[in-house]
């Protein structure tokens, strides 16, 4: 394969388009529960652009970008076991909490975006990103809301 110092067009078209899917997903995240994480943005973007990135690297054969999505899978499910996992709120509770499952949700599916913006249709990655959004946006019926964990500085203030 010979260098080009001029990326293809639909190259550049295709990258952009996984950070615009990554920025609207992780919109979404950073202003969900209360207080802004404005951490997920820049994840989800990177997640999106990564997988997309990997992919038009594996190159056109179909061994070779199968290798690359289960890479990307593997690596993804370690990013959202972190996003799930959370440490015990205090010292007497050694027990993690689980938290965050459709913060570690959406970013499988930002790398599942970036996968689909790279080997299949851009137009299929924007139909789904719309229909995520609107799954994300919905409350639940019952308003089901954690209260903020334990140890939250209340006990400081007195209250």
């Amino acid at each position: 394969m010979a260098l080009t110092p001029v990326p293809d067009l639909e190259v550049l078209v295709r990258l952009g388009l996984a950070v615009l899917c990554g920025l609207a997903v992780g919109l979404n995240r950073a202003h969900h529960g209360g207080r802004p994480h404005p951490n997920r943005v820049r994840v989800h973007v990177l997640v999106g652009l990564s997988a997309c990135l990997l992919l038009l690297a594996a190159g056109p054969g179909p061994d070779a970008r199968s290798r690359a999505i289960q890479g990307v899978a593997s690596g993804i499910g370690f990013l959202g076991a972190g996003e799930i996992l959370t440490p015990p709120p205090s010292s007497a509770s050694n027990a993690y909490e689980v938290r965050g499952l459709s913060s570690a949700a959406s970013i499988w599916f930002t790398a599942a975006l970036g996968i689909t913006v790279a080997a299949s249709s851009p137009v299929v990655a924007l139909l789904a990103l719309g229909l995520a959004l609107i799954t994300l946006s919905v409350e639940p019926p019952n308003g089901d809301h954690r209260p903020p964990p334990p140890g939250d500085g209340d006990e400081e203030r007195g209250l």
